[in-house]
């Protein structure tokens, strides 16, 4: 697991979201212990031993790498809500343009909703006749500040079918079963931002 993190990062990293040591990725590993990746460090260049062990439930470290001038990621506390709430297995944090560019769609609302993609079919329990909402929540000074907002949306009845979360002017929060439906979840949801944010800038100029 420790390998296939660090392999799916360096992937990410080629993707464009998690680039300038943003981003990161976690996964449930054993009971109640998530292996998470560290905070301000290049993701492309981490190994497995630069890991860090946290409980699921508290989000407190369990295991700490050897090397002391790594930090846990301020993600932490965000992928624990998230593992708990959506007793998801893993989650991804993006921090790729098109994320950013699809939450400025939403304007004031509190989504964006992705509709005709036969893409939708990707995203577990989607169809592509399916419109499929995403919530948008607001920035923070801080990554943990972001916690009370995640946990509302996620226990909003209209995002129940929702595998990611949308933060304005930062990026996304994805999420699946295990780290492989992350993955495709990932690459699913980056398509639909891709394509969405390029249907309307086509609009636009008409």
């Amino acid at each position: 697991m420790r390998e296939l993190i660090c392999e799916l990062l360096r992937l990410f990293y080629q993707k464009g979201w998690v680039s300038g040591t943003g981003g990161g990725i976690c996964a449930a590993f054993g009971s109640n212990t998530v292996l998470t990746a560290p905070t301000g460090v290049h993701k492309e260049r981490v190994k497995p031993s630069d890991l860090f062990v946290v409980d699921s439930q508290n989000g407190k470290v369990v295991h700490a790498p050897k090397d002391r001038s790594l930090r846990i990621s301020e993600c932490s506390p965000i992928f624990c809500a998230i593992l708990r709430q959506r007793g998801a297995g893993s989650v991804m944090h993006s921090h790729a343009l098109s994320a950013v560019l699809a939450a400025d769609l939403a304007g004031n609302s509190d989504r964006v909703i992705f509709e005709s993609l036969e893409m939708l079919k990707g995203l577990s329990g989607s169809t592509n006749l399916d419109k499929h909402p995403v919530p948008v929540i607001y920035n923070t000074v801080r990554e943990p500040e972001l916690e009370s907002q995640m946990r509302d949306v996620m226990g909003q009845p209209d995002f129940k079918n929702s595998h990611a979360i949308l933060v304005r002017d930062h990026g996304a929060y994805i999420w699946g079963q295990d780290v492989w439906e992350t993955k495709r979840h990932a690459e699913v949801y980056h398509f639909l931002f891709e394509a969405t944010v390029a249907r309307a800038q086509r609009h636009s100029k008409k």
